[in-house]
């Protein structure tokens, strides 16, 4: 990934692709957009589909356009503390292929679009109508909340330039952040992290281990030097709070514990 941007490096794509490769799933992490051009010319000159990971990135946009109108597909969380959160599980997916959406409502239904009329083999998987209509009183607000997200950012960013030992998340140019998350970055971490909480700060591990160091993965025998940026950023990550209602004095008291910290 790249360390900047904590996205899909796309110069090192076409380094990756085999004769296996069918796809690519670019993540949306945190919020900020992953290259989308440069991942789907990748992509088109190799004849691969692309499906974005916009779970954390609702509203993101680059150059004006939003994140998930460039692949095929996209996928959309609305877990709870996403930036539009249901009360329990949820989420979406978009495409503006016809007969794709057809083919994932019914795999999302049993197989079929008709209750009975199962024409493949399917999942249930479908969104209840109490979670959707959480959803539709909140969704006129998104783009109200994603601003203040934004502001809040601008904050941080000011509050905590020229603090020792800590990385401020990047922001690419011609892209628009959702800030789900705010992740610095420090070597020491977890003593940050203890003292914010000695504050009474609550901050996050959102990814405390990356995939490849995933018992799951374990079978592929990947070192920790193989993804160096990854792995820094698990073992430096640390989100602090972020959330529509927040105020300017809540992130000033933040930015002052950090800044008080000397681990």
């Amino acid at each position: 990934i790249d360390p900047e941007t904590r996205t899909l490096d796309p110069g090192q794509l076409e380094g990756l692709i085999t004769d296996r490769t069918v796809g690519i799933i670019p993540v949306h992490l945190y919020g900020h957009p992953a290259d989308m051009p440069a991942i789907m010319a990748v992509a088109e000159k190799h004849g691969l589909w692309v499906i974005e990971d916009c779970a954390q990135a609702h509203l993101a946009e680059i150059a004006g356009k939003t994140v998930g109108t460039f692949g095929a597909a996209s996928t959309f969380s609305f877990y709870p503390g996403k930036n539009l959160g249901a009360m329990g599980d949820a989420g979406a997916v978009v495409t503006n292929d016809a007969a794709l959406a057809r083919h994932m409502a019914m795999f999302a239904r049993h197989g079929g679009i008709k209750k009975g009329d199962h024409e493949i083999e399917g999942i249930n998987s479908r969104l209840d109508g109490l979670q959707a209509a959480i959803l539709n009183v909140k969704l006129p607000h998104l783009a109200e909340w994603t601003a203040r997200r934004q502001e809040l950012a601008e904050l941080y960013e000011t509050a905590l330039a020229e603090t020792p030992g800590l990385t401020l998340p990047h922001t690419a140019a011609g892209v628009s952040h959702a800030w789900h998350l705010y992740v610095v970055q420090s070597p020491a971490r977890d003593a940050l992290a203890a003292h914010l909480k000695g504050a009474g700060i609550q901050s996050s591990l959102n990814y405390p281990r990356a995939l490849h160091q995933l018992p799951c993965y374990a079978h592929m025998g990947h070192a920790p030097e193989a993804f160096p940026v990854a792995q820094r950023l698990a073992e430096e990550g640390l989100a602090l709070p972020i959330f529509a209602e927040m105020s300017e004095a809540q992130v000033a008291t933040v930015a002052k514990a950090v800044r008080g910290f000397n681990g």
